[in-house]
């Protein structure tokens, strides 16, 4: 079967990566999406493993439809039989993007009708109840071409479990985990973030320093269809945790001005199971000192939308950048949709790479540091 793989636009590379480490060969990429051959032992691994993907689905089929009988007849060409019980529930999304069909939700109500009146030919009944299992189907039109997925996550992969509290305009889970590994901070070197709000860059660093499988403590809409994917998914999580290491020595260090904030990512740190390799202090970021010569700072500032007025974003990048330059053996990251922040923090980024947080179109600014022992 063919699974398909959701991620923000930008971090398509870093769901490449994850996936060759899991031992997955020639993946294939286009915008937002990765796709790879497998079964259902295979989504399971996705979703429970992949730090950086949205959602995991299994496309049913692939057609070309520039018309509503051809999208009844593509979608009613599907062995439905195959893949849903006669009770299933059966909710269905659709999104269009430079299509002739472009209603989402007429294509939604011909999908629907067309699995309906499929699943009661295949069954010889007059009439789907839909009091059964839920069976999420999406529908992808681009360029005239429909994909069809079941969504076998639900809750979006991003809802680890561990964050139960909120702070103001926090980064997601999987956006944390993409950057940390387009960083250069690996398992063993230092970390700090001076704006650690709900501690997310921290938690994410420490999941991945004790190889903590990011969906452990979560379940996933697959697992309910059948007795035998609770017990798939059971399986890998047991070996999951089989897998954690302990990590002994704290070097990953995280800092806000917000007292609130702090006790806010101390406690999702002990949900995550991490509080014994992670700190959290509360502190101005002007204030923090070097952890050992060589580390990574890394940091999700409050930007625009989250500021009240152009003068105190300048002055903030200001005093940013004077710290940076402090930690000038340090390689620096920093998350911002000002394109002014390099011109306001005085630091001239080595490289840059566009990411969307959430609807808000951003720049990854990567300072790099000297490798250890060539200062």
């Amino acid at each position: 079967m063919k699974i398909v793989i959701i991620c923000i636009f930008g971090i398509e590379s870093v769901v490449v990566k994850e996936l060759l480490a899991l031992g997955y060969s020639s993946p294939r990429v286009s915008n937002g999406r990765v796709s790879i051959e497998g079964d259902l032992t295979d989504v399971a691994r996705c979703n429970l493993w992949l730090r950086t993907a949205e959602r995991i689905y299994i496309e049913t089929g692939s057609f070309r439809a520039t018309d509503f009988d051809m999208l009844f007849d593509g979608i009613f060409s599907i062995d439905w039989k195959a893949l849903l019980p006669a009770d299933a529930e059966i909710p269905v999304r659709s999104s269009s993007i430079d299509s002739k069909l472009f209603s989402t939700r007429d294509c939604q109500s011909i999908t629907k009708k067309a699995i309906v009146e499929k699943l009661k030919k295949s069954y010889g009944i007059n009439r789907i109840e839909e009091n059964g299992k839920t069976f999420q189907i999406e529908v992808f039109i681009h360029n005239d071409i429909v994909s069809v997925c079941l969504d076998t996550t639900g809750t979006g992969l991003h809802k680890r479990g561990y964050r139960t509290l909120n702070v103001e305009a926090p980064l997601k889970e999987t956006i944390a985990s993409a950057l940390l590994q387009i960083s250069y901070w690996k398992p063993g070197r230092v970390l700090m973030d001076p704006f650690c709000g709900s501690g997310t860059f921290i938690i994410e660093a420490a999941m991945i320093a004790g190889n903590i499988a990011p969906g452990i403590n979560r379940v996933f809409s697959f697992e309910s269809w059948t007795g035998e994917n609770e017990i798939i998914s059971g399986r890998l999580k047991e070996e999951a945790r089989e897998k954690e290491k302990q990590v002994k020595e704290i070097l990953l260090f995280g800092s806000d001005i917000s007292k609130d904030n702090i006790e806010i990512a101390k406690k999702h740190a002990m949900q995550a199971g991490v509080s014994g390799s992670s700190e959290f202090v509360v502190s101005d970021f002007k204030n923090i000192q070097k952890r050992g010569e060589y580390g990574i700072m890394i940091a999700n500032p409050p930007y625009g939308l989250r500021l009240s007025d152009k003068s105190e974003i300048i002055s903030l990048y200001k005093n940013l950048g004077t710290k940076m330059k402090e930690f000038d053996t340090w390689s620096k990251y920093i998350l911002t949709d000002d394109d002014g922040f390099e011109k306001n923090s005085g630091c001239r980024a080595s490289k840059k790479r566009k990411i969307y947080n959430g609807t808000i179109r951003c720049t990854y600014y990567q300072f790099f540091g000297p490798q250890p022992g060539k200062c």
